[in-house]
């Protein structure tokens, strides 16, 4: 997961500052290729603001659920939902 020190880290979006009450979305490191164009914003943090209207948005979000919703922890996986927030869902057994 992204390291964010309030009134220290930088929003990957707009880089000003992130402070004590900002709201923020953030995630770990899920983009392996360098040459990615959004590998930048992987392991990153936002002002929760910032990523909501941001161009990139739809774009990041699914590129998120595609990478880590196939991995699987403890019957749950992650899925990034439109407003930035990282939600478990359990995997069903449906054969």
């Amino acid at each position: 997961m992204a390291l964010i020190f309030r009134g220290k880290s930088k929003c990957m979006i707009c880089g000003e500052v992130i402070g004590q009450d900002d709201e923020i979305v953030a995630t770990s490191h899920f983009i392996a290729d360098r040459n990615d164009p959004l590998w930048r914003y992987s392991d990153a943090q936002f002002h929760k603001r910032c990523f909501l209207t941001w161009d990139g948005r739809a774009e990041f979000i699914a590129r998120f659920n595609e990478i880590v919703a196939p991995r699987v922890f403890g019957g749950n996986y992650n899925r990034m939902q439109d407003d930035g927030s990282i939600i478990q869902v359990k995997v069903s057994n449906q054969s």
